[in-house]
């Protein structure tokens, strides 16, 4: 076990995932409506222990080696997610949004079925774990590894009990329907940001 590996991997990936994307976004909202928290949490976890576990094992090579791949995975991701923007408006602006579950999933297969989507088919998601974290991680050498995916496993860890236990703290300001519209609407920017980023900066060949 190599320490500073460890701490180096924890700070990566913490900075490659702290943010509000489409995934993180939806944790934080079924976070506020306390609605099967743990589960998404624990699914959020392995996702990220496997694809960080596989792009530091040499599957981030791979993938970043075949353009065309790479394109077809941002165009379609990037449909998809500008999709959850117009659900995310659409809860903004109609009166069904005005009720405090909104958009909330509370089915449980749903709410499992939606993390895994928006997890799985986010291109981001893997860019950063598979591509981006794995490229990162052959700096340190093979002997390293082990310790590069336990620190950045970590980091993944902690971020989303944070986002996703933590959002429960925020119900008493969502009490009020307006904030819930407020939320939908900046949810709704986020994707449409995500979705023209994606695609300016990976969806045409160079």
């Amino acid at each position: 076990m190599d320490f500073a590996v460890y701490l180096s991997a924890l700070g990566i990936t913490a900075s490659q995932i702290v943010g509000i994307g489409p995934q993180n976004a939806f944790v934080i909202r079924q976070g506020i409506a306390r609605s099967h928290v743990l589960p998404i949490v624990a699914i959020c976890i392995a996702c990220d222990i496997l694809l960080i576990s596989a792009g530091v094992l040499g599957v981030g090579g791979w993938v970043a080696g075949h353009p065309a791949l790479m394109r077809w995975v941002v165009w379609g991701g990037a449909a998809f997610i500008a999709w959850l923007g117009v659900k995310s408006l659409r809860a903004a602006f109609t009166p069904r949004a005005l009720d405090a579950a909104g958009d909330v999933e509370r089915g449980k297969r749903n709410a499992i079925r939606t993390i895994l989507v928006v997890t799985l088919l986010n291109p981001y998601v893997w860019l950063d774990t598979v591509v981006l974290i794995g490229s990162v991680s052959s700096v340190y050498g093979a002997a390293a590894k082990l310790s590069f995916i336990l620190g950045a496993s970590t980091a993944s860890c902690l971020w989303f009990l944070a986002i996703g236990v933590g959002a429960g703290r925020l119900a008493p300001w969502f009490e009020s329907p307006r904030s819930w519209r407020v939320l939908d609407g900046v949810i709704a920017a986020v994707m449409f940001f995500t979705a023209t980023m994606l695609v300016t900066q990976f969806g045409f060949g160079r």
